[in-house]
């Protein structure tokens, strides 16, 4: 019985450390990233226990070996109305804080957010100037991409990479209280909405 509650235990910190939710906060949503039909059956599956979902068009390019989501200044306005999007205040400790707002974006800029700021950005012959504007995250951490960037609506249907999706699912309970499902999609990560 002991071993039992051990590697329950264990599992559960783990899973709290990978999904970057605090140890006693819970968390009351999930963002779920991956293929268009994936997020459609997962959100299928969950129709019945959610409070509210939404869905976003993404992009994946890659640079120099790393995944740039990118996003919408939509969409990237919608996360941070949702407290959704993090500054790292100390990356040793894993703090954060969360964001108020963005800058706007002008057709022909776009705003990375990242670690470090890349040697080179490459988006595939699409001409932007891209201004580096620190280490923040959708979430609490870096679960989907290496960084992301945001352009103007009227440039993202020019950048050339991968269209993926983005769901945010709402739950009125902690969505890992019963295990935390695989949603059948390329990544998902614990969040908390409503902050």
């Amino acid at each position: 019985m002991k071993k039992l509650l051990m590697v329950c235990l264990t599992a559960f910190l783990i899973s709290t450390v990978l999904t970057g939710c605090g140890m006693f906060e819970k968390a009351n949503g999930v963002i779920l990233y991956g293929e268009e039909q994936q997020i459609i059956d997962s959100l299928e599956r969950e129709k019945d226990e959610l409070v509210k979902e939404d869905q976003y068009k993404i992009k994946i390019v890659e640079n120099d070996g790393q995944r740039i989501l990118v996003l919408k200044d939509e969409t990237a306005q919608s996360l941070v109305k949702k407290k959704l999007i993090r500054e790292i205040t100390n990356q040793e400790k894993a703090k954060t804080a969360i964001i108020s707002s963005l800058p706007k974006v002008a057709v022909g800029e776009g705003i990375l957010f990242a670690k470090k700021e890349p040697a080179a950005l490459n988006l595939e012959g699409m001409e932007l100037n891209v201004k580096y504007e620190g280490n923040n995250v959708i979430g609490r951490g870096r679960a989907y991409a290496d960084m992301f960037l945001i352009v103007n609506d009227a440039d993202w249907a020019s950048i050339k990479g991968t269209e993926k999706m983005m769901a945010l699912l709402e739950y009125d309970k902690d969505p890992s209280a019963d295990g935390l499902s695989d949603y059948g999609v390329e990544e998902r990560t614990l969040v908390r909405f409503n902050d």
